[in-house]
């Protein structure tokens, strides 16, 4: 399972099963979809993905305009 990092609340959330929508404490960002797809929602410069051996990468490369 994916997990996503909101930088504006530093929560870190993960989707478990298909219909498992979670949203960050401050509600800036979500992710839905469990193992069968990764659906996230937000600003994706507020967003990290965060991998199981812990370190974190930016969902969108800086080729964000």
């Amino acid at each position: 399972n994916m997990k996503i990092k909101c930088l504006k609340c530093n929560d870190i959330i993960e989707s478990l099963s298909v219909h498992d929508y979670k949203k960050c404490k401050c509600g800036a960002c979500s992710i839905d979809g469990g193992n069968e797809y990764t659906r996230i929602g937000g600003d994706v410069k507020y967003i990290h993905w965060v991998y199981d051996d812990g370190h974190e990468e930016p969902v969108q490369k800086n080729n964000a305009k």
